[in-house]
């Protein structure tokens, strides 16, 4: 059970923060350039968003890509997993939770078709980047 916990939760736990602290890293930045109205409701969201520029969406799909792919990488280096297994749960949760993200705030279309397949893909070129710099370090021990 500890084997468990230490190479299987552990790591999706840890990817998955690591992911939402840039994500919300991004948001902030965010903030700064384009703040939400005083007295502004929960309700008022969606036209708030429908009225922003495209700069806007485009700091938010960076915060998307390389939170994912913070998130793989640190998945499988905790995991030490060569397979893209561990790091392609966490991508399913994290587009899970960009979908429900977008029902909520009310992104565009193109947003969402551009914007979901990003946290798969770059949680993949995570796991890719942790198992090419294993195995070249593999490589250079066995030198």
């Amino acid at each position: 059970m500890k084997n468990y916990m230490k190479f299987k939760v552990w790591p999706v736990l840890a990817g998955l923060l690591l992911a939402f602290v840039t994500m919300i890293l991004f948001e902030f930045v965010n903030s700064f350039f384009f703040p939400f109205p005083e007295g502004m409701e929960v309700k008022d969201i969606k036209a708030f968003t429908d009225n922003l520029p495209w700069i806007v969406y485009i700091l938010v799909l960076l915060g998307w890509m390389i939170g994912s792919f913070l998130a793989g990488y640190i998945t499988t280096r905790l995991a030490r997993e060569q397979v893209f297994r561990l790091s392609l749960i966490v991508g399913i949760i994290l587009t899970f939770l960009g979908v429900v993200n977008n029902l909520m705030i009310g992104h565009g279309m193109v947003f969402n078709v551009i914007g979901l397949p990003m946290f798969l893909i770059f949680s993949y070129f995570g796991h890719l980047y942790w198992r090419r710099v294993v195995q070249k370090s593999s490589d250079i021990n066995l030198s």
